[in-house]
């Protein structure tokens, strides 16, 4: 598509889905301004990927730093927006920006709703992933991890925490809870095999017993299964540990017990059985009435993640978790999904407004699909900026003038805004002393640190 002319575009977040859109976006001669909470970009492809992975994130970042060093993309780090941050949507409408796109991720917190679930040692998968990651001001608090931890979930990200958990924390035991059974499992060989070797053979052979009915009867082999999670068992772990890791199926979390002093003492889960696959062909699941408690002192939930209502968009009215978008078809592409953000009480488009990413569908696929929805998103901004529907943007500032009186804005509110530059000049000192320590990487955990580094002549 042939931009028809250049427009300000303000895209609000700095991970995988932002990046990417803003190098459509610049590519097609649009001015993109970069803000982003924290003050490295990355998202979760810098904090939410399990640390040791440094290839990948090596990968990632050569990528990201092309992009963000192109001329038509300005960086502002440590920029907040929403209703009660830095600055709101709103503000970036009045100061001249042509449209506004959200790719913040998933920055809200998915809960289940349980009774005690608000106890001091439960967690939500998240916290955890970017407190390990180093991304402030999570890195900065204390988690009271105790012997014995239960995770509920059966993904990726509940692998990784196993991972730390048994690597890193090299807790007691740790046990992983999922609702369905062994072969609905989400997560990936890759990252059994990172645990496999603190499997609890005798107690996962138990647990395979005692579910093998229910299995059987939606026409699944137990022991074929079995064999699938005990294969990768002499695979050397990470770092040696005494951990042990069990695993417990068919038990949907009910109740988080504590005792009187508000300590977690267990969690109690119904349990539930397979029904046979629908015209979908997914098995399904049903709760049994019969409950039982786990004994832990720690529970974590990697339950996906939800969208952060507070950053000033509409919620879709059927509350699916999502912020509301168009819901009518654009003619162009009729069988995509559409990124143009509703407002369901005026019952109209917000023209000028955009989500892709997660901040569109949360938790939805890895890097590779946040690009891909970013880049088919782009093809609906871009079709804005050109004047394609039927209101335009009104291109009434040029760049300068409105990046401007953005930054005058930010320093009137004594927010500090971290250029580009100013997270290069943050990385290059990272890696002096990560070889100074003599680690792989080094990473600064605070805000106070980074901007005492930020004060020393570069």
């Amino acid at each position: 598509m042939t931009t028809k002319s250049t427009h300000t575009v303000a895209m609000i977040g700095a991970g995988p889905a932002s990046i990417y859109a803003a190098e459509v976006l610049a590519k097609a001669g649009h001015q993109v301004v970069m803000l982003n909470r924290d003050i490295k970009p990355g998202g979760l492809a810098e904090f939410g990927i399990y640390p040791t992975k440094y290839k990948m994130k090596r990968g990632l970042r050569r990528y990201f730093d092309r992009v963000l060093s192109h001329e038509n993309i300005y960086y502002a780090g440590n920029v907040s927006v929403g209703e009660e941050a830095d600055i709101s949507l709103d503000e970036l409408r009045e100061l001249g920006f042509d449209a506004l796109v959200v790719a913040v991720g998933a920055q809200g917190t998915k809960w289940l709703g349980l009774t005690g679930e608000d106890a001091e040692a439960c967690f939500h998968a998240k916290d955890l992933v970017y407190h390990y990651n180093g991304l402030p001001p999570f890195s900065e608090r204390e988690f009271p991890v105790g012997d014995d931890v239960v995770v509920v979930g059966m993904g990726n990200v509940c692998l990784d925490i196993v991972h730390w958990m048994v690597c890193e924390r090299k807790v007691r035991s740790v046990t992983a809870v999922a609702r369905r059974g062994p072969a609905e499992r989400a997560f990936t060989d890759k990252e059994f095999k990172l645990v496999s070797q603190a499997l609890d053979q005798d107690a996962l052979r138990a647990e395979f017993d005692r579910i093998a009915p229910v299995l059987t009867e939606v026409g699944q082999d137990p022991d074929a299964l079995f064999g699938e999670y005990v294969r990768f068992v002499d695979e050397p772990l990470e770092n040696p540990s005494e951990t042990s890791l069990h695993m417990r199926f068919l038990r949907s979390p009910a109740r988080v017990e504590v005792d009187e002093e508000g300590r977690v003492t267990g969690l109690t889960c119904e349990k539930t059985r397979l029904k046979a696959p629908g015209a979908d062909g997914r098995v399904g699941v049903e709760r049994t009435g019969e409950f039982e408690t786990l004994a832990c002192d720690t529970i974590v939930f990697a339950i996906g993640d939800a969208i952060e209502p507070s950053l000033g968009l509409p919620l879709s009215p059927a509350w699916s978790g999502e912020f509301a978008t168009v819901q009518e078809p654009w003619e162009a592409h009729p069988d995509r999904p559409r990124y143009m953000v509703y407002d369901p009480v005026e019952a109209t488009p917000i023209w000028d407004t955009f989500v892709v990413g997660w901040a569109r569908k949360a938790s939805d696929g890895l890097v590779g699909k946040a690009r891909a929805d970013a880049v088919q998103g782009c093809d609906e901004i871009l079709a804005y900026l050109d004047g394609e529907f039927r209101v335009r943007p009104a291109g009434t500032r040029g760049y300068e003038d409105v990046r401007q009186g953005l930054f005058d804005l930010l320093e009137k509110r004594e927010v500090r805004v971290v250029d580009y530059e100013g997270v290069k000049h943050l990385d290059r000192l990272a890696a002096k002393e990560a070889e100074a320590r003599g680690l792989v990487e080094y990473k600064f955990a605070t805000r106070a640190e980074m901007f005492e580094k930020l004060n020393e002549e570069r």
